[in-house]
């Protein structure tokens, strides 16, 4: 898939725009899913995956090596992200995975599981919780994390293993204690 991937990208590249929505096609999810957890609403995060986009596909040249455009797309969305939220007067990156997307089937027991996560993750630094969310909702690997958070790619394995680490903490004392928090 890799290589098809990149293939598309240099289309992409080559003006091609219907190699330019093959490209969002294989993202959108993700992007959505990523800007939903950093902007805490759905209609907001629709706004900022559609303005990437178009910053992308007028900048698609600007990805040097096409293995690293995923990376792009969301180096890109962070950004516009930040941008947004600094517009909004937020001083700090709010995080909510899914909100808004649970199924109708959402039991308590998986609302108050998610609860917990959120929770856990909002306890993280801004940093740790771009990272944790970048890997996990976006799938990134530490390499292409790194030049989106501007770090080395071992900064960013050990950060977010610190940061997993907390959150494991945080939700072990949150299942000894679940009403003291």
């Amino acid at each position: 898939m890799k290589s098809t991937t990149d293939a598309i990208c240099r289309r992409a590249q080559a003006g091609d725009p219907s190699a330019f929505a093959e490209l969002y096609g294989m993202y959108a999810k993700e992007l959505y899913a990523y800007a939903c957890a950093i902007l805490k609403d759905t209609q907001d995060a629709q706004d900022i995956v559609q303005e990437t986009c178009l910053k992308v596909y007028t900048h698609i040249n600007c990805v040097q090596s096409p293995e690293r455009c995923k990376a792009y797309f969301f180096r890109v969305l962070s950004n516009t992200a930040r941008t947004y939220l600094r517009r909004k007067s937020l001083t700090t990156i709010h995080t909510e995975l899914f909100e808004n997307l649970s199924a109708p089937e959402d039991t308590a027991g998986i609302a108050s599981a998610r609860a917990d996560l959120q929770s856990a993750l909002a306890a993280l630094s801004d940093e740790e919780r771009q990272i944790v969310l970048l890997s996990a909702v976006a799938g990134l690997r530490s390499r292409e994390i790194a030049e989106i958070v501007g770090l080395t790619a071992g900064s960013v394995r050990a950060k977010l293993s610190r940061a997993l680490q907390k959150m494991r903490g945080y939700l072990a004392v949150r299942e000894e204690h679940p009403n003291e928090m």
